[in-house]
């Protein structure tokens, strides 16, 4: 009887791209959060020592290391504390294209106290003024799935 010598097998799994693939994942504390932006509604958890709020939310107070059990609705307006914009192409997180920006990002003190970061619908960053009043601007409610994007844009408030 005559043994072949068997050729070594390449360990490596190939795999060929694009390939789909679905999961579901926790997003545990976030989950409220989250459940809240598909509803059209922006909160935050509070800190029980100062009261200062939290976006994304928190367990525990960055500043206080305290545990955060409360929730506070931020409202859907806020005023303008910066804004800049991008002058160079830069790669969308969403669906890994290249793209320019033609709208500033803006960061917002929310009614609620709360800060936090988005797209403003004026594209010229000389008509924002800090402590303007923003107002944000969702998706279809058919068409949220619960994150930040959710609110497609903040647009100013006219007077």
């Amino acid at each position: 009887m005559v043994l072949k010598k068997e050729e070594p097998q390449d360990p490596s799994v190939a795999f060929r791209y694009p390939r789909v693939i679905t999961y579901k994942h926790s997003l545990g504390y976030q989950s409220k959060f989250a459940h809240a932006l598909k509803m059209g509604r922006i909160i935050a958890t509070k800190c029980p020592v100062d009261g200062r709020c939290t976006i994304p939310p928190r367990i525990v107070c960055p500043m206080h290391h305290v545990k955060q059990t409360e929730w506070v609705d931020q409202g859907q307006r806020g005023k303008l504390t910066s804004a800049f914009k991008i002058n160079f192409p830069m790669f969308d997180s969403r669906t890994g294209d290249l793209k320019t920006w033609e709208n500033p990002i803006v960061s917002l003190e929310l009614e609620g106290g709360a800060r936090m970061d988005g797209w403003c619908a004026e594209t010229d960053v000389d008509k924002l003024k800090p402590g303007m009043l923003l107002e944000a601007v969702w998706r279809a409610p058919e068409e949220r799935k619960g994150r930040v994007d959710d609110i497609l844009y903040w647009k100013p408030v006219e007077k």
